[in-house]
């Protein structure tokens, strides 16, 4: 069990991803037509894996994320980099301010909010420096950003419910009990 463990949150990255993808594709009920939600799954979910599963001496979520961002930045958007790049720097502050702070529903889904604010601001600046689109600061955070971030929060408060007690145990299996 102890080294399938990695393998399993692989799994669950790789599902997230296509989940974005599906989820992407649909009409998300209680959106107004002119909101722009994005899903950031995969991110919330290695947020998640930052507070949850990683000791001082592991890297799991920035390896994760620097692998399946770029497969969302070749799938998913017409620039490769944006997404491995700000998924990864936002959650290696989360890593730095996680030392400090306790793991709970309060703090993760304070982080779900912060983290998510942070990497689709610098998204949104990414993409305007390389005028990828021309969407002004008051149309995004307006339209745009909002609406993600509530979206994202949702999304938090449903994976911490699945998957907190799950990352922890996982976290007692892989760091602190030998193999079985």
């Amino acid at each position: 069990m102890k080294r399938m463990i990695p393998y399993l949150i692989a799994l669950i990255c790789f599902l997230l991803v296509i989940l974005e993808g599906i989820v992407s594709l649909m009409d998300l009920p209680l959106v107004k037509e002119d909101w722009l939600v994005v899903s950031h799954f995969l991110f919330v979910f290695l947020i998640f894996v930052t507070i949850f599963f990683e000791k001082e001496n592991t890297f799991y979520a920035i390896t994760l994320s620097i692998v399946f961002s770029f497969i969302i930045d070749i799938i998913y958007t017409d620039v490769i980099g944006v997404y491995v790049f700000a998924y990864t720097v936002i959650l290696y502050g989360v890593r730095i301010l996680m030392k400090m702070l306790q793991s709970n529903l309060i703090i993760a889904l304070l982080m779900t909010v912060i983290a998510v604010t942070a990497t689709d601001i610098l998204i949104f600046f990414l993409y305007n420096i390389i005028q990828v689109h021309d969407l002004s600061w008051h149309e995004y955070w307006r339209y745009r950003l909002i609406p993600t971030v509530l979206w994202n929060v949702i999304t938090g408060a449903v994976m911490y419910a699945l998957l907190a007690k799950r990352l922890t145990r996982w976290s007692v299996i892989k760091f602190e009990r030998s193999d079985r």
